[in-house]
């Protein structure tokens, strides 16, 4: 009797076994046939049958990553072309690295109707109007959607094309690309890294001491190294860094060599001060223990270096002759 009891139990957990993956492959093939269906229709360009078969496919398998992919084709084909935008945004949370849907998502913006100007600075300023106020997400993170950055990145574009060497177009679309690789995907950082690049090349050609004060240039090493931390290039932002500390460098060392001045590079300290419409400048290097003055540009001459108070108070309290007792 109990034989019997182990068999029949043997037995109805092998049914039960061959019911489940028998439910798994009729499932499989229940959304694979759809997707098949749908990819001849397509062929066919039967797209509202196509449409219908792929949405039963996702239905059926939600991440299923090549079915998303042809509804947003479908919806390409049909022009329904926000349709076809979020199923491309779907494809790209399954599977960040799709190319192709990458490709279609950023070629799907390329309007710049909002502005009707000859005027860079017009087209720059719409893409920053479109992205809200970057100040503040890009620091706290509430950046606007998917769709509003990709949809500001046209207006850089174009003021770019008008003016090439408009810094600032190019820091804010690296910024744009930059945010999107972290709510997108990593694909958009190369094109982050490239508009970086481009305002460090900008800038320093055209302006070698743009980094006495915080600007575009400045923040493009910053962002640029972050995303290079991110991805683990540790050798590239050593190789940024030291860029940077060379660019710094060359015009103070430069001015300072033309007065007979070797070996100084970007000062610990920059005082500067207008005087009768000149401006007049300090330039530290505590480590020499050496200020020079610095007029219009040119190296007027060496400073002499105001003690500390603390040095002050040392040696007044050094000249005050000892008190002796009296006899």
């Amino acid at each position: 009797m109990e034989k019997y009891f182990h068999k029949t139990g043997l037995s109805l957990l092998v049914l039960f076994l061959i019911l489940i993956l028998g439910s798994a492959i009729i499932y499989a093939q229940d959304y694979q046939t759809y997707y098949k269906n749908g990819y001849e229709y397509f062929l066919q360009e039967k797209y509202e049958m196509a449409e219908q078969s792929y949405k039963k496919a996702i239905e059926l398998n939600p991440n299923f990553e090549n079915a998303h992919y042809w509804l947003g084709k479908v919806y390409k084909q049909t022009g329904a072309y926000d349709q076809a935008i979020e199923q491309w945004k779907e494809v790209l949370r399954i599977n960040p690295g799709n190319q192709y849907a990458f490709q279609y998502l950023i070629g799907s913006f390329k309007s710049t109707s909002r502005v009707q100007s000859d005027k860079a600075n017009d087209y720059l300023d719409e893409g920053i109007k479109i992205i809200g106020n970057p100040e503040e997400y890009l620091f706290k993170g509430s950046a606007p959607s998917v769709n509003s950055l990709l949809s500001a990145i046209p207006y850089f574009k174009r003021a770019t094309s008008i003016k090439p060497n408009l810094l600032e177009a190019f820091y804010w679309m690296g910024e744009t690309y930059r945010v999107l690789g972290e709510k997108s995907t990593r694909q958009f950082n190369p094109l982050a890294m490239e508009s970086y690049i481009k305002v460090i090349n900008i800038e320093e050609v055209a302006n070698l001491i743009s980094f006495d004060h915080p600007s575009p240039y400045w923040r493009s090493y910053v962002q640029l190294a972050k995303i290079y931390r991110s991805l683990g290039l540790k050798d590239k932002e050593e190789k940024l860094w030291l860029q940077l500390e060379k660019a710094k460098s060359l015009p103070y060392k430069q001015v300072l060599e033309r007065k007979g001045y070797f070996g100084f590079g970007y000062p610990s300290r920059i005082e500067v001060n207008f005087k009768n419409g000149d401006k007049i400048e300090n330039w530290s290097y505590p480590e020499k223990d050496i200020i020079f003055t610095v007029i219009n540009g040119e190296v007027e001459g060496e400073k002499v270096k105001e003690p500390e108070q603390s040095e002050i108070e040392t040696k007044v309290e050094e000249s005050v002759p000892e008190e002796k007792p009296q006899p």
